[in-house]
């Protein structure tokens, strides 16, 4: 198998997918990668072949470390391994379906003990081995693949939030979990398809707080139902809307109002999430994320010295500026009388189209 993490196959239904699956049988992940996932990507291969030398700071080296201390110690419960796995692939049968996954480790201690470790180096809350989706289908896959073990100890690494997670399956609980794994992925086989001639149902699909990870979460008609929900909370003087009759002008109207409505409560509450963040509250998987500051200039003569020390002179100025026309056009009629400003304005307006060295954009609605 390739070092190379990024050139792997994934199954339709991975067990890195089942939680969301699971959650709402309509969930498609989005795709692409993300900065957080590529150093991750480095970790896992730099723990494969025992080598940092492609990690590219001292914070993932110190992942790094801190997994390899961890494992070591962890290993050391069960004595001396009679056979010892590295990025090891498990195909899980199920009743009427399949999927398959590649788990990080497999040590195994005798004939009928098994360590499965899986790293995660992230600072994402992780659910326990015991309620976690991932860790139920590779723990399937590792009996199914080596029959001869009786139990398997499945192990999450999570060393950027300080926690060694694991819990012993026997091989009496294959059947309950096969039975559950196989009831999530059938119902995603049957109700993820109909995206691809429109939307499925309402009835098939669950709003959920994982739809921020769904690449369908834009035209996902479930949502809209959230949304009406969410606002008859707010009002319950509301009426109910059917969601699905938009090409009735009154049904738009009362969606607007409901948009409205909880969009300002939206605002509202991120507000407030951002706060608590800010004084140190920690979320299951929202991080704080820094937008940067805007910087607003005070003293545009100043500027302008200093930008001519620089090497920049008034003309190059202007033409990297963004210069408001409303206030420009505006403190051009503040010069005469009142009965006069309005007019001076729109005529000095009129000459800058006149003079070709303003456009004017599409004009842009609203309804009120």
């Amino acid at each position: 198998m390739s070092n190379n993490h990024s050139e792997r196959g994934h199954a339709e239904f991975s067990p890195s997918s089942l939680k969301y699956v699971a959650g709402c049988a309509g969930y498609h992940g989005r795709e692409g990668t993300s900065a957080a996932a590529e150093k991750g990507t480095r970790i896992h291969e730099a723990l494969e072949i025992a080598d940092t030398s492609n990690l590219e700071s001292e914070e993932e080296i110190s992942i790094f470390q801190q997994i390899v201390e961890e494992e070591e110690e962890f290993l050391k419960n069960w004595g001396d391994q009679t056979a010892d796995f590295r990025e090891v692939q498990l195909d899980v049968e199920l009743e009427g379906t399949a999927t398959w996954g590649t788990c990080d480790r497999l040590t195994i201690f005798g004939d009928k003990t098994g360590v499965l470790a899986d790293y995660k180096t992230g600072i994402s809350a992780i659910d326990p081995p015991e309620k976690n989706w991932q860790a139920q289908a590779y723990t399937v896959g590792a009996f199914q693949g080596y029959p001869k073990l009786e139990e398997i100890v499945f192990v999450f690494y999570v060393p950027v939030r300080n926690e060694t997670l694991f819990h012993t399956f026997a091989r009496a609980d294959v059947p309950a979990l096969v039975a559950k794994l196989d009831d999530a992925i059938r119902k995603g086989e049957a109700i993820r398809p109909k995206w691809d001639s429109g939307a499925p149902d309402l009835a098939d699909l669950t709003p959920n707080v994982n739809c921020r990870f769904c690449r369908h979460e834009d035209a996902c008609p479930a949502l809209g139902g959230l949304v009406v929900s969410v606002a008859k909370k707010i009002n319950t003087e509301l009426p109910d809307v059917d969601i699905d009759s938009t090409e009735d002008p009154e049904v738009v109207e009362q969606l607007w109002v409901i948009a409205k409505m909880v969009s300002n409560w939206a605002d509202a509450l991120k507000k407030r999430a951002v706060d608590m963040a800010k004084n140190g509250t920690e979320f299951p998987s929202l991080r704080l994320k820094s937008m940067g500051a805007t910087k607003r200039i005070q003293d545009n003569m100043g500027l302008v010295e200093i930008a001519q020390t620089f090497g920049i002179d008034k003309d190059e100025m202007l033409d990297l500026a963004n210069i408001p026309l409303g206030k420009l056009s505006k403190a051009v009629g503040d010069q005469f009388p009142k009965g006069d400003q309005k007019r001076i304005s729109k005529e000095f307006v009129d000459a800058c189209l006149e003079a070709d060295i303003v456009t004017i954009s599409e004009t842009r609605y609203t309804l009120s």
